[in-house]
């Protein structure tokens, strides 16, 4: 723990108080210097090992939030540089741990904010249906979000003593009814805002802990430290699953060791092992690194993990790659929508797809004009130069360019921008959801549409010589999948049911229709037959590994080219 700092030791000023973590002193009657440390505290007792770095970490992360909330409520913070106000040789023991902050009155409670049912408050909800006396709906779980963020306020302890959870009307006593009023709205605002920031950078807030002041005139100040992993719980968003603790980015890996190991959560508190607090010191650094991480940083630490996790272990197979070039067997028109990667959906290697993004996954119509034609350039060499042997038309839920589509004014022939022009292509499809599907929602409609836009992509496929020439050969399998986002299923186009059916993961080559309440999109939209008339067909696929192989159906097709299938 060589680099760790446990406690100031700031002589040149005078100390007020050893926090719990902090240590404050007085620069002058108007300033303060707060040096946050990098002791730990846990069940309101300072355990006696530190964790190096933590208190850097801490400041880095208020100060983040301090300056993104601003102009949300005034802070502390007065620019003022820590060093400049400390002698020579202490300059080490504030730099990046320290701020320098305006002298405030501190109201006497802690404002805690849970957004998520966690520690105490599911402890407390198991026995009594409430969370600090506010009665909740029953059936909740562990870790479930709470229909609305809780204003929970404690205590204020010295260190070494508890913080006691008190209700709103004690806490108007402590304040005042106005003063308590605008403390709970703030805190369910900031968090608000912060939780919902946070969530984009991959991080949820279960609860949070404020601390406020007021300057002579009254105004209301956020203090002490803002949203860090000491006064939050911060759960890694891609592993939140309700029913069970969660893993965190906070000390709560230290809670859970100290519940295991037997202490009774009094003073003094037990010495850390060595790998539990480099554990916790990891933790305090992914969450900063995840908050304040810019996207392009983001994007290029990706690529680090991709070159030493990925392209050195299969070194040999992109050397093959560069030397012989690529041969994919199957060409993807996917959707550019960023939730939909074809070869993360299909669980694929580098070389394994020729990828063909666009808006709405569609595929025009073949002609020969002096305009750009991206996809239409990207299918000839797919099919006439690496020779594929399948096209999939991959469409998906709730596809933003089938809305924008689907808005459109009816007979409009209004182009504004690319965007309607280019989905223009798929309007045949819009056309026949609207005449089957009146008095639907929206919604149904949309998704009806999805649906039928990935079969006009695949007519429109057969208007290009060389793929038609191909298929007819039997050299070429056409297909039509979806992907339902929320759902993770897959439905494949069914060309002798004209439906999709639901790819089963359990069974490598079965397919299933399901009942409506089963699927999204399987079994719930009418389907156009030979005659015009529309049904709701149930059947389950006799194909016998042949439900996705595609030819078209329908007027101006040749119907004979129904009897060349493709095999998965």
């Amino acid at each position: 723990m060589n680099n760790a700092l446990f406690q100031s030791d700031i002589k040149s000023l005078k100390l007020l108080n050893r926090g719990k973590v902090r240590d404050i002193y007085e620069v002058d009657d108007q300033h303060l210097l707060i040096v946050t440390t990098d002791r730990l505290s846990a069940f309101d007792v300072v355990l006696p090992t530190p964790v190096p770095g933590k208190g850097r970490v801490l400041t880095a992360i208020s100060n983040f939030w301090f300056d993104r909330l601003k102009h949300v409520i005034p802070n502390q913070l007065t620019g003022i540089d820590p060093e400049s106000v400390v002698a020579d040789n202490e300059r080490e023991q504030v730099a990046g741990r320290a701020i320098v902050v305006k002298k405030l009155k501190p109201l006497p409670i802690e404002a805690i904010v849970r957004g998520y049912l966690a520690g105490s408050g599911w402890k407390e909800y198991k026995a009594y249906s409430s969370v600090c006396g506010i009665s909740l709906p029953a059936g909740l779980r562990e870790a479930d979000r709470l229909p609305e963020p809780l204003f929970t306020p404690s205590t204020k302890a010295e260190a070494g003593a508890h913080d006691e959870n008190i209700s709103y009307q004690q806490a108007e006593q402590l304040l005042g009814t106005d003063l308590a009023a605008r403390v709970r709205d703030m805190c369910i605002a900031l968090y608000k805002y912060a939780a919902s920031f946070a969530l984009g950078k991959g991080i949820i807030i279960a609860d949070t802990k404020f601390e406020f002041g007021q300057d002579e005139q009254g105004t209301l100040y956020l203090i002490d430290e803002a949203l860090t992993p000491d006064s939050s719980r911060f759960w890694p968003a891609d592993q939140y699953q309700p029913g069970s603790n969660p893993p965190s980015f906070d000390k709560q890996y230290v809670r859970d060791w100290l519940e295991a190991s037997g202490w009774n959560k009094h003073a003094p508190g037990p010495e850390l092992p060595p790998e539990v607090a480099a554990i916790t010191g990891e933790k305090y650094r992914e969450a900063l690194k995840r908050l304040t991480q810019s996207h392009i940083e983001k994007l290029l630490e990706g690529f680090r993990r991709f070159h030493s996790d990925h392209y050195e272990e299969n070194h040999a197979l992109f050397e093959r790659l560069t030397k012989q070039g690529q041969s994919p067997k199957t060409i993807v028109v996917g959707c550019c929508d960023s939730r939909v990667d074809p070869a993360i959906v299909t669980n694929s290697s580098s070389g394994d797809l020729f990828i063909i993004r666009n808006v709405a996954n569609l595929v025009p119509p073949y002609e020969i004009s002096g305009n750009h034609h991206g996809t239409s350039a990207a299918l000839e060499f797919g099919v006439c130069q690496l020779e594929v042997e399948n096209i999939i038309v991959l469409g998906h839920a709730r596809c933003g360019g089938i809305r924008a589509l689907m808005n459109q004014a009816p007979g409009s022939d209004h182009t504004d921008g690319f965007i309607d022009g280019w989905m223009k292509i798929a309007r045949n499809a819009r056309n026949r959801v609207l005449a089957r599907m009146q008095g639907e929602s929206a919604e149904m409609q949309a998704q009806a549409c999805e649906l039928e836009a990935i079969k006009v992509s695949l007519d429109n496929l057969l208007t290009f010589p060389w793929i038609l020439e191909r298929v007819a050969q039997k050299k070429l399998a056409l297909h039509g999948w979806y992907f339902d986002i929320e759902r993770g299923e897959l439905l494949r186009y069914n060309p002798d049911s004209n439906r999709f059916d639901v790819f089963s993961t359990s069974n490598r080559h079965g397919t299933s229709s399901v009942p409506e309440h089963e699927s999204a999109c399987a079994g719930r939209f009418p389907h156009q037959n030979h005659d015009g008339t529309t049904s709701h067909s149930t059947k389950p696929s006799q194909n016998d590994g042949k439900v996705d192989g595609y030819l078209p159906k329908g007027e101006g097709t040749n119907e004979s080219l129904r009897d060349f299938h493709g095999n998965d």
